[in-house]
């Protein structure tokens, strides 16, 4: 199990959870840096925009907002660093989804500048995770980039929230309960061997999947009916705080196994064809391969039929890969050489072609 990541670097500066926690916007703009560049997806603008408006006018010295509909890109962020530098911003707001979080996490940690992130989906924990997962203009997958410090400030208004639709609540939780099925391919309570934290990880983990699993019907409920219940609070706090702090524990250490490189080696080699689809839904197809690989394919039953109620996608042709001979080596080439399987044990490799074979038996 190798240490990614020397830190462990559990929390952000302040997490604020709740009806209306984008109103501490302006407290945490005096705090950080009152002249924000704030970077948000048009969705995200559409919904916050009313609510951003006045707390930037009244407590900003100045500001800029800026609709990003690309990636999270390298090339992006030192541009927006640029722009911070011209004009004298002094601190990055984040507001949307996954991608938007992670651009203003970059851009921020590029440009040394203190960060704050409005999450309006739970679709992953992307606003609270020190790293950004890092694409081309086009889509592809390029690797992550970790930082050395954490996340200075989340606002997760959960009325805001809310207002996502199923899939995106589904998607956050497919992503958060892969760290419990994930941990799983390696981790055994006799083993003394395993890096310091993760055992702690393991117990957060598997608590996390026991709420959202359990928490996830009543939750489902209450976005039809457009309801912020005790148990959607629970479960966005786990779907994002505690899953934040789990990956922190871990440092990498197999917290992302295969349904993860599953998800990385599907934006590296299909970046077009799965466009339309979010990380935790293809996140969720690794799954299946991943509980085959630990024995749990039973656990499938659940997840399809989630899967299959809410349109999601279920099998690898569901997100728009050809499932074919060719389209098989690549994948297998791919996860085999990456950190999620043993390369270098030829019993390991085997186990894992099977498991992919499942997973390509599913229409």
């Amino acid at each position: 199990m190798p240490i990614r990541e020397e830190s462990f670097r559990i929390g952000c500066g302040r997490y604020i959870q709740g009806k209306g926690a984008i109103s501490r916007l302006g407290e945490e703009l005096l705090r950080l840096g009152s002249s924000p560049l704030v970077i948000g997806g048009k969705t995200a603008l559409s919904k916050t925009l009313d609510f951003l408006t006045p707390i930037l006018e009244a407590n900003c010295n100045k500001y800029e907002i800026i609709t990003h509909t690309g990636t999270c890109t390298k090339e992006d962020a030192e541009r927006f660093v640029e722009l911070c530098k011209e004009k004298g911003y002094n601190s990055i707001v984040g507001v949307g989804g996954g991608v938007i979080c992670d651009l203003a996490k970059l851009t921020a940690k590029t440009g040394y500048l203190p960060v704050i992130n409005i999450p309006t989906s739970s679709a992953t924990c992307a606003c609270y995770t020190p790293l950004s997962v890092c694409y081309t203009a086009e889509g592809k997958n390029v690797g992550t980039a970790h930082f050395k410090t954490e996340v200075d400030s989340v606002l997760a208004d959960t009325e805001i929230i809310s207002t996502q639709p199923p899939r995106l609540f589904l998607a956050g939780v497919f992503d958060a309960i892969a760290k419990y099925i994930e941990l799983r391919q390696r981790y055994s309570t006799d083993d003394e061997e395993y890096p310091l934290g993760l055992d702690y990880a393991y117990l957060m983990a598997s608590r996390t999947f026991e709420i959202l699993t359990g928490l996830m019907p009543q939750c489902l409920e209450d976005i039809e009916r457009g309801e912020v219940s005790e148990a959607y609070e629970r479960a966005i706090f786990a779907s994002i705080a505690v899953t934040g702090v789990i990956s922190g524990i871990a440092r990498g250490s197999n917290q992302t196994a295969i349904a993860h490189k599953f998800y990385d080696s599907t934006r590296f080699l299909f970046p077009s064809e799965t466009k339309p689809y979010l990380h935790g839904e293809i996140v969720g197809v690794g799954l299946l391969m991943q509980n085959h690989f630990n024995g749990q394919e039973k656990d499938n039953d659940f997840i399809l039929s989630l899967m299959e109620r809410y349109n999601m996608p279920s099998s690898v042709e569901s997100m728009g890969v050809k499932r074919n001979d060719e389209a098989f080596r690549l994948y297998y080439d791919r996860i085999c050489q990456s950190s999620a399987v043993d390369g270098n044990d030829p019993e390991e490799r085997a186990h894992f072609k099977k498991s992919l074979e499942y997973l390509w038996g599913i229409e």
